[in-house]
Parts: structure tokens; sequence; C-alpha cells
């Protein structure tokens, strides 16, 4: 699943991952995330920091207490950096596997979400 408010960074990230034969859940805020995890139970979910409506502490927080998403892992993808993130105790979250900071290129991504999908939480 990929989480983000800006419509060229969800459209080019599905199409990496579609060209990659990952199946893709798109999502354009906390909430529409939430409502698709309802649906659907992604293996990996690479979520934005700032969007509008929930923020991420929410959305994770959400996601945290729903026993069937236990295996899904979270990998950042963001253009707020790493110490931003350790402030705002994003990095607490069990499920939080990686942190890609926004520019990134195909092969940050993929190897991040294979990283990922190595990992158990």
């Amino acid at each position: 699943m990929i989480v983000d408010d800006e419509p060229d960074v969800l459209l080019s990230v599905a199409q990496i991952l579609d060209a990659n034969n990952y199946k893709t859940i798109k999502a354009k805020d906390g909430h529409e995330c939430l409502d698709k995890l309802q649906e659907e139970i992604p293996d990996v979910i690479l979520l934005d920091i700032m969007m509008p409506g929930l923020t991420a502490k929410e959305v994770l927080g959400e996601i945290e207490k729903d026993s069937r998403l236990g295996d899904t892992k979270i990998i950042f993808l963001t253009a707020v950096n790493l110490q931003e993130a350790e402030e705002e105790e994003l990095l607490a979250f069990n499920q939080v596997v990686g942190f890609i900071e926004k520019p990134f290129t195909v092969r940050e991504l993929l190897d991040s979400i294979e990283e990922a999908m190595k990992r158990t939480v």
C-alpha cells in the first residue's frame, strides 16, 4: 500500500511497483488508508509522514491496534528527515522497519521493500 497526498508521488511509486510485479493499493491520506485496510491487508505500507487529516502517528496507532495487521511492515516514504521522525516518536512503533527520504531512487525504493519483506515484526 502506498499512502501519499501528492498525486505525482502516489502515481510514480505505483508505476514502479507495478512494473516490478508488486500489487499496489493507493491511498491519498490516512483516512483512506484506514478505510482500505478494512478490505485488504498489505505486506508493506509505504507511509508519508506529512499528510492532511490524520497524522502519521494517528495512522500508526490505528494500525497497531488492529490484530489483523500484526505482520504488516511500515516504511516511511517522506520528505521529513530521520531526525524529525525520531523527534515525533514515529520510529518507536514496532511495525516501522524502514525510512526512505524523498527524493529517492528506484533502487532505494525496491531495496527497502525487499528488505522489509524479509523482516519479522
